[in-house]
C-alpha cells in the first residue's frame, strides 16, 4: 500500500496580508470622507430649504390684497395695494454666536425677540415665519439686494432678498446662502436659483 504524501497547509503571506490591509485602509477613508460630505449636506439642506420657503412667504406677502380704506354699502373701496414686508432682524444677531455650534431661538409667545418681532407689516410677524428648533445658520430678509456682498444676485431696489449665514466649522469661514426675487409689472417673480458661497464651511 502506498503513502500519501502529507498535505502542506499554506497560509496567506506578508504580501498578501499587506494588500489587504491596504483595501481595507483605502475603503475606511472613502467612508470617513463619505460620511463627512453626507453630514456636511444634511446641514447646509437646512440652509437652502428655510432660505427657499422664505422666498415663498416673501412672495406671498406681496401677494396678500391690502386696502387704504374700509368698503362702504354702494361703493368701492380704495385701489388694491401690495407690498413686500418691511426687513427683519438678523436671527441670531450675529454669526458669531453660531460659530461651530447651534442657536435655539426664544420659543417664548409674545416675547419681543428673535422670531417674534416684527408687525403685520414688517419682520418675522410680517411673513409668519418662526423656527422653532436649532439652527445652524443666521438668516435673514430683507426688500432689495443682499446684504451679503459676496453673493451676487440680480436682485432690483423693489425686490426682496432672504438670506442665511453660517460657520459650520469654526474657522471664521461663512457659508453664505441667498434666494430673492423681483417684482415686475406688479407680479412678485422668484429667482430661479439659489446664491451659494463656500456651502461646507
Amino acid at each position: 500500500m502506498a503513502l500519501r504524501a502529507p498535505r502542506l497547509q499554506r497560509g496567506f503571506t506578508l504580501i498578501e496580508l499587506m494588500i489587504v490591509v491596504a483595501i481595507v485602509g483605502i475603503l475606511a477613508i472613502l467612508a470617513i470622507f463619505g460620511v463627512r460630505k453626507y453630514l456636511a449636506n444634511s446641514k447646509t439642506a437646512e440652509a437652502t430649504n428655510t432660505v427657499g420657503f422664505l422666498n415663498h412667504l416673501s412672495m406671498a406677502a406681496w401677494e396678500r390684497d391690502t386696502v387704504a380704506a374700509e368698503f362702504v354699502t354702494g361703493t368701492s373701496s380704495a385701489s388694491l395695494v401690495h407690498s413686500l414686508c418691511a426687513p427683519s432682524v438678523a436671527v441670531p444677531l450675529a454669526v458669531a454666536s453660531i460659530r461651530n455650534k447651534k442657536y435655539v431661538a426664544n420659543p417664548t409667545i409674545g416675547a419681543a425677540a428673535d422670531y417674534h418681532t416684527g408687525s403685520a407689516t414688517a419682520g418675522w410677524k410680517c411673513l409668519k415665519f418662526e423656527m422653532n428648533h436649532p439652527q445652524y445658520y443666521r438668516y435673514k430678509y430683507q426688500p432689495g439686494g443682499p446684504v451679503i456682498t459676496t453673493l451676487v444676485m440680480p436682485i432690483a431696489a423693489g425686490g426682496w432678498t432672504a438670506e442665511a449665514q453660517g460657520d459650520l466649522n469654526g474657522d471664521s469661514i461663512n457659508s453664505e446662502f441667498a434666494a430673492g426675487g423681483n417684482i415686475v409689472n406688479g407680479v412678485a417673480i422668484p429667482l430661479t436659483q439659489i446664491a451659494v458661497n463656500n456651502p461646507e464651511e
